[in-house]
């Protein structure tokens, strides 16, 4: 990845970041999805949550399927912050031990990878539900002016009828 001693900027240490979160999204996502074909008891540990109609029950399922994200996102964060020698801090200039730097490295690609999550289900994106526009309400008090330059204006719901003569 970065090379020993190599000092980025930023920008690119921010672009770097970005894509090795986007990453690690997509392949523990990719990984999960796998297992339910692989194992045939998965099911059984980690059910769907949508499947299930008691809200404490489908609660606990998805703190464990968070659970589970979150230990396969930090294996991933720390196999590539150790081994594929990417480290946050000693990129912008910090020198610190590398263990240090490991962990805090994996923390931010973890927490990244979950953020990248919920940016890829932004609106329009594919498998986000549309939203109904809202009818657009206008209140206010009409005023016409006819040639003569008089003013008639339309009444109000708080204004007497309007008598006929």
């Amino acid at each position: 990845m970065i090379a020993q001693g190599t000092k980025i900027d930023g920008v690119t240490a921010l672009a770097v970041f970005l894509i090795a979160s986007f990453a690690i999204d997509r392949i523990v996502t990719g990984f999960l999805f796998l297992l339910n074909f692989l194992i045939p008891r998965w099911n059984a540990w980690f059910p769907d949550p949508a499947s299930i109609r008691d809200a404490v029950a489908r609660e606990f399922v998805e703190k464990r399927q968070k659970i589970l994200y979150f230990s396969l996102a930090g294996c991933l964060g720390l196999l590539l912050s150790w081994y594929g020698n990417l480290r946050l801090l000693r990129s912008v200039g910090f020198q610190t031990q590398p263990v240090i730097d490991s962990i805090v490295t994996m923390l931010i690609l973890m927490g990244g990878s979950d953020r990248i999550a919920e940016v890829l289900k932004l609106p329009g994106a594919p498998g986000v539900k549309k939203t109904e526009p809202k009818p657009i309400e206008i209140t206010g008090k009409l005023i016409l002016e006819n040639e003569a330059g008089r003013k008639a204006s339309m009444p109000s719901e708080d204004s007497p009828p309007l008598e006929k003569t």
